[in-house]
């Protein structure tokens, strides 16, 4: 993740990514399809690009790599607050919830909804802006679009019906949880993000949650 930051503890830095892919697509029919050639797109011009492109949603704790994250298309894109409040809230089924202290906003994200600031204002959340040249985080997107695109796979294969962004919800939720049960790969460190995330550390403020 972000080695220009320190994060002492849990919940102090979160990530948010807004990601159109540059592989996974929706056909006409509903399909999930995956190019091996990227396409070129970008937020800010992903709702008038000729394809109905998959969209990332993903907020990613600083200190332990644990993150939340959900699928929209283009066409169906939500604000960044939506997603945001579903991830910070407490969850019966999953582990990720709490505000951050601060969190890391791309410039595409804030151009694109600039009502995040007052939004993360009103929480007392601190807007942090990238840094320079900012690609920390970006292998995270990347892992999470292949497992979404091995689960597309092995739902062709093994239930013989096409994958639609909707059939493929239930594995979402199975996928969030195993790779958040899975080692990062950090030196001197065997855990999980989930393991991390859930330590006990010095001078940890109780987690603020939405509501």
């Amino acid at each position: 993740m972000i080695n220009r930051y320190s994060s002492p503890y849990p919940n102090y830095i979160h990530q948010l990514f807004v990601t159109p892919s540059k592989h996974l697509y929706v056909l006409k029919d509903r399909r999930l399809k995956w190019q091996d050639k990227a396409m070129e797109v970008q937020l800010d011009k992903v709702e008038e690009a000729d394809k109905e492109h998959v969209v990332h949603y993903i907020v990613a704790d600083h200190t332990s790599a644990a993150f939340y994250a959900e699928l929209r298309t283009s066409k169906t894109l939500i604000s960044p607050s939506e997603f945001l409040t579903r991830a910070w809230a407490k969850k019966t089924d999953f582990f990720f919830h709490g505000l951050p202290e601060q969190l890391i906003v791309p410039a595409a994200v804030s151009n694109k909804y600039p009502e995040i600031n007052d939004w993360l204002e009103h929480l007392l959340v601190g807007l942090v802006p990238p840094p320079s040249g900012f690609y920390a985080g970006v292998h995270q997107v990347r892992n999470w679009e292949k497992d979404v695109a091995n689960a597309v796979s092995f739902h062709d294969y093994l239930e013989k019906t096409p994958c639609t962004l909707d059939n493929l919800r239930p594995s979402i939720a199975r996928m969030l949880q195993m790779a958040n049960d899975s080692e990062i790969n950090r030196p001197g460190i065997r855990m999980t993000r989930k393991q991390l995330w859930e330590m006990p550390t010095e001078d940890r403020p109780p987690i603020r949650v939405m509501g």
